[in-house]
């Protein structure tokens, strides 16, 4: 028995969402000649931002310290008699779902000595129900492709032979990768002075895609009616 004709096609889909989360990074800074000194500014300095953390519950999600460090500073070449200063750090990473008030966190932050903050960074979470939304649209899309490509035949679809995510197919896997990105990259990371911040950021939107590639049986094609068209 003849095989019946497959028709291969590849759906794609694109969609514009809200963020879910935003990311801040805020660092405190320490310099004096004496060590001791400078880890008693660093961890003054380091309370003051907490305490500002501490006023938005209803905005921040998390916030960790990811990292601090203290080194000594020598200035050039140093004498015999020259005694190093030193410098120390600590960094926040901090994610934040209230938007509404993320311009006034950043404001503040930003205010508080030898203190700087870069962000915000938008994003949307691992779960978030777009990639679901996107991931079906694209399905959706390889059928109507299908559709027109079997009706341009003077055909229609007769069943799903495979569908897989881009490059999966048995027979794809050499060609060049499709788009598959489900987020927006990353802006570079920009420190931000107080006076440069709006109270109101408003969210960059996300961009979700995703590409699928199916194959389908159709039924014998009328080509003759084709060649009439």
């Amino acid at each position: 028995m003849a095989q019946p004709p497959v028709l291969a096609v590849r759906g794609e889909a694109v969609l514009e969402v809200d963020p879910d989360i935003a990311r801040i990074e805020v660092s405190v800074a320490a310099v004096d000649g004496d060590r001791a000194e400078t880890m008693r500014l660093l961890t003054e300095r380091a309370a003051a931002v907490a305490k500002v953390l501490d006023g938005f519950p209803d905005v921040i999600e998390k916030a960790d310290t990811s990292g601090i460090r203290v080194s000594p500073q020598l200035p050039g070449r140093p004498g015999p008699d020259q005694a190093p200063g030193y410098h120390g750090a600590v960094y926040h990473a901090i994610t934040v779902t209230g938007f509404d008030r993320l311009g006034e966190l950043m404001a503040q932050l930003a205010e508080q000595e030898l203190t700087q903050v870069g962000g915000p960074w938008w994003e949307l979470r691992p779960g978030s129900p777009a990639y679901r939304r996107v991931r079906v649209a694209a399905v959706r899309d390889a059928v109507r492709r299908a559709r027109d490509y079997a009706a341009a035949l003077g055909s229609e679809l007769a069943g799903l032979i495979e569908l897989a995510d881009t490059r999966l197919l048995s027979d794809s896997r050499s060609q060049p990768e499709a788009l598959a990105s489900s987020k927006t990259a990353l802006p570079h990371r920009v420190r931000v002075a107080p006076e440069r911040l709006s109270v109101d950021l408003i969210p960059a939107r996300q961009v979700v895609r995703a590409t699928v590639e199916a194959r389908f049986t159709i039924a014998e094609p009328d080509l003759a009616a084709v060649d009439s068209g």
